[in-house]
């Protein structure tokens, strides 16, 4: 994992108990990643990217935007005049079997509109 130039000076060590060590074996063999590898990624990606969720974190919000979407969906066929029971059906199963794919949608567009505004905020001074 080290690169070439590269200096690691600093190391860190803890102690896990059974379970938890087996928790991270778990994680860890999806990856093909030594368990030092991967704990020391995690470590980086949370230190460097604002976005970085737990588990747990990326479930909720993936359970927040699909709600978003059904609300605004439904809202807007309601308005609309549209909305029949088997459309709003359709529309339930979608966002189910597709939440991670909402979810997705939903952190895209959040970054794009907070990286604009940053730009809009930045050139109005």
């Amino acid at each position: 994992m080290t690169k070439k130039g590269l200096r690691f000076p600093h190391t860190i060590s803890y102690r896990l108990t059974d379970e938890d060590f087996l928790k991270l074996e778990q994680e860890v063999n999806e990856t093909g990643l030594t368990a030092h590898d991967w704990c020391r990624l995690v470590v980086l990606d949370r230190l460097n990217q604002e976005y970085a969720l737990s588990r747990n974190e990326r479930f909720l919000f993936a359970q927040v935007a699909r709600i978003q979407y059904l609300v605004s969906i439904g809202f807007q066929m309601l308005a609309d005049d549209k909305l029949s029971t088997e459309q709003w059906r359709k529309i339930r199963v979608f966002a189910k079997e597709n939440v991670n794919v909402v979810a997705y949608k939903t952190m895209k567009d959040f970054r794009s509109r907070t990286a604009s505004e940053g730009r809009g905020a930045g050139s109005s001074r």
